[in-house]
């Protein structure tokens, strides 16, 4: 590395030629299909490329130049590309210079390094022309990569190392790598594309190389001092993470119905909203309405949004509205509107961060509380304040039906900046594989075409879980209307590198939509939260089309939904992919299960009794739900470990056990006419649970649950403890079984024990006990016995309560 007349020059490692290789260059031409293959591996594709002929040089006789000193997004990731040169081809000096990649901003002139660039002047009117950039060679042995900003010239550089890295060939004095002698220019339709929660933090880098360039994030603290001062802290090294990356980090400050953590209600009690706690949701545990017609209240949300303004690597905030149809009941909020106050006091907060940082911007997010207010809530901000529609009924959903309401629509059209925070997940509250390029198509579609200017998804709780999905939403959030569904499947599985793209490719489109008619009607979540077997009790299970079967309008599309799924269940196991395997089974498993309980319904009915007929057919059905639910569960666990197997999630082991609990409580529904559920023995069943005030006397306690009645002969044995609500999760030192004669219940005697550490939270981890038994005593009485610890009994008042239930079954038999 050495700097030469005032410019960053990085000669790649130059190998000294080898037997008459040397460093000559080889001049190909490519064919149409040949630029085709060669574009599947960049991600997102580009919106324009013209590349007809490509150059074969040793790795040893190209240049990387580097135009600028300082460490900013597009040297960073040309450093990287550099990288890869080395590692291939080696340190070694070079005795030839073949091929030079010159990186670098244009200058007023529209040059770099003193080079005219051809056609770079269109870049400043291009939108989001500061994320543009021009590829192009300049001669025959020089490919330029040049932007208006820095963020430009990093997309240009990922673009480049997507087509460069997976030419190269040999090792050492050897290698040699295709320079694709291609002009390439490139803009976004979104000018921002990322996530909030889930992984996001963590993928910062990940999602950078997607190009994708938001993240949202919580502040780390939100405090009210006892002077009255809000005070706001947020994580700096996510700052500098996005600033190398060229990723947005924008702090969120939370819901305005959630601030009670943060001593505004203890500081100045009058800012606590007037009304009974008892009608706010979770019985004012959680959420409490602030009274927004108190200064107090609006000078603490402009305290945030200063001191926030003061780090000088924040450039945008985002303010969360109250989140739920909660408000302040005194005169000044009736009259005014609760939503309407928020709006305003944001309003007014943001002037005053404006003194401490005139470039500050700002977004408000929309929720399902301010719904119906919106309208209200639009009126009282100023146009430079940005808004986000999010609604955890209406943007969390995967269904076929627009997302943009007229409202927002008309917003957005009119000039106003307008972001979304929609699921790219079969859904916000379970975790179902789903790899949907038709509905991500859709959806990215539906936001480019009317003009927003943000995505800002949702993918909990881990990016590896959706991978496709979120590689889709990157694709089409930068070109929409580049890629049809299976050009973006091709490219998908042709970068993964899996055996049989093609093969891919058709797997993912003919089974997508299959998981659309699925999870866009809201199955397994929220059908199978009860609702499925209270339709099977009460006689009432929805006719095709409506309902979970809203995508299924008739017998044929059932039929042809089947089929799909044994198509792609075949390309699945040919391509060999586990984790295709695992999302075909659970997709094809649910909608068997759909198929068995429609037919239940219609077999039982409102009836009363029924004929040995009736009984015979019921039952027949009952095994087939049985069957189909052993398939799901079994495909969700096997799906699990594939994509993620070390991401601990509480919402993946929800969604395993409402899949099985719907089809027990079926069964339970079907028991009074005398029809068996096969899978009775294997299913979760409840044991017991914990209580906040278990630990009335300190964190640390032996909890007992009788299971005599589970135990259904010798087998393996699970045992699964499942948090439910609570600031604190249950940890878990050791679980066992144990047997006491009736006489003497105390007096117990092991059995089995699994004594490994265990933790059941939001994020759980080795929260599964096994046990060998041999056959039970029909004598004895049979205990679970686990040492646990929970909440401290003097933690704060806003931070209180461990509470979940721990569930017993039986395994079933191999």
């Amino acid at each position: 590395m050495k700097l030469m007349s005032g410019r960053f020059c990085i000669l790649v490692a130059a190998l000294t030629a080898v037997e008459a290789m040397s460093a000559e260059a080889v001049h190909k031409p490519v064919t149409p299909q040949q630029a085709h293959d060669w574009l599947l591996r960049v991600i997102p594709l580009p919106k324009e490329v013209v590349l007809e002929s490509k150059v074969v040089v040793p790795v040893s006789g190209v240049r990387v130049s580097i135009q600028q000193t300082r460490m900013v997004p597009h040297v960073l990731a040309a450093n990287e590309l550099l990288a890869d040169l080395k590692r291939r081809g080696g340190e070694q000096a070079s005795t030839a210079e073949t091929f030079t990649l010159l990186v670098g901003l244009l200058d007023a002139e529209g040059k770099v390094a003193g080079r005219a660039v051809p056609g770079a002047d269109r870049l400043s009117k291009l939108a989001n022309s500061e994320q543009a950039y021009l590829i192009r060679p300049l001669d025959d042995s020089t490919l330029v990569v040049t932007g208006l900003d820095t963020k430009g010239v990093f997309y240009g550089v990922k673009t480049l190392r997507q087509l460069l890295v997976p030419t190269f060939k040999g090792e050492g004095a050897a290698a040699t790598v295709d320079l694709p002698l291609a002009t390439v220019v490139d803009w976004p339709d979104l000018a921002e594309r990322g996530e909030w929660g889930g992984s996001a933090n963590r993928d910062l880098e990940w999602m950078a190389e997607r190009k994708m360039n938001l993240c949202e994030s919580h502040c780390q603290s939100l405090t009210v001092t006892a002077d009255g001062k809000g005070v706001a802290e947020f994580d700096k090294s996510l700052l500098e993470r996005g600033a190398a990356c060229a990723v947005k980090v924008v702090p969120i400050i939370t819901h305005l119905d959630q601030l009670q953590s943060t001593g505004l209600f203890s500081v100045f009690p009058q800012t606590l909203g007037v009304g009974d706690p008892k009608t706010w949701p979770y019985g004012g545990t959680t959420v409490k309405p602030a009274c927004f017609s108190k200064p107090e209240t609006a000078r603490a949300l402009a305290d945030w949004m200063v001191s926030l303004a003061e780090q000088p690597e924040i450039t945008d905030l985002n303010v969360w509205l109250s989140e739920h149809h909660v408000a302040c009941k005194c005169d000044e909020c009736n009259r005014k509107g609760q939503f309407a106050l928020e709006a305003e006091a944001v309003a007014r907060g943001y002037v005053l961060a404006r003194k401490t940082r005139p470039d500050l911007k700002l977004r408000v997010l929309l929720t399902q509380g301010s719904y119906e207010y919106n309208e209200q809530v639009l009126n009282a901000l100023p146009r430079e304040i940005g808004i986000t529609y999010y609604d955890g009924g209406r943007t969390y959903d995967s269904s076929r039906e627009p997302m943009i309401y007229p409202l927002l629509e008309k917003y957005a059209a009119e000039g106003g900046w307008l972001g979304c925070y929609p699921q790219l997940t079969a859904s916000w509250r379970i975790v179902c594989p789903w790899s949907g390029p038709q509905f991500i198509k859709y959806r990215l579609t539906e936001f480019v075409d009317k003009k927003l200017q943000c995505l800002c998804g949702y993918a909990t709780p881990d990016n590896r879980f959706y991978d496709f999905n979120v590689n889709a939403a990157a694709e089409w959030a930068w070109n929409a209307h580049g890629r049809d569904e299976r050009e973006f499947a091709l490219a998908y599985f042709t970068q993964r590198g899996v055996a049989s793209p093609q093969k891919a490719a058709d797997w993912a489109v003919k089974l997508g939509p299959v998981g659309w008619d699925v999870y866009g009607a809201r199955v397994p979540f929220s059908w199978f939260f009860g609702g499925a077997a209270q339709a099977v009790r009460t006689g009432s299970v929805p006719a095709l089309g409506g309902g979970p079967y809203r995508y299924l309008p008739d017998e044929a599309r059932l039929a042809e939904d089947v089929a799909l799924c044994a198509e792609a269940s075949r390309l699945a196991d040919e391509v060999g992919d586990p984790a295709m395997v695992a999302e075909t089974r659970v997709i094809e498993g649910y909608v068997k299960m759909l198929k068995a309980i429609r037919d239940l319904g219609q077999t039982v009915g409102k009836q009363t009794e029924l004929t040995e007929a009736a009984k015979r057919t019921a039952a027949q059905l009952m095994g087939e739900l049985d069957g189909a639910t052993n398939q799901t569960v079994e495909g969700l666990l096997a799906w699990q470990q594939a994509a993620a197997p070390d991401a601990a999630s509480s919402r993946f082991d929800d969604t395993v056990q409402v899949t099985e609990q719907t089809c027990a409580d079926i069964g339970a529904a079907l028991s009074r006419f005398g029809i068996d559920d096969p899978g009775r023995p294997y299913r979760k069943k409840p044991a017991g649970t914990w209580k906040t005030a278990d630990f009335a006397d300190g964190p640390e306690v032996t909890k007992r649950w009788d299971v005599t009645d589970l135990l259904g002969g010798p087998g393996s044995y699970r045992l699964q403890f499942v948090y439910r609500s609570g600031w604190y999760g249950l940890n878990i030192s050791k679980a066992s079984l144990c047997s006491a004669t009736k006489e003497a219940p105390d007096e117990l005697t092991p059995v089995a024990a699994d004594d490994h550490q265990g933790t059941a939270a939001h994020k759980n981890v080795d929260n599964t006990y096994t046990f060998e038994i041999a056959a039970p005593d029909p004598k004895l009485r049979y205990f679970l016995i686990a040492e646990v610890r929970g909440c401290p009994k003097d933690s704060p008042p806003d931070k209180q309560g461990c509470e979940g239930e721990v569930l017993f079954w039986k395994q079933r038999p191999e």
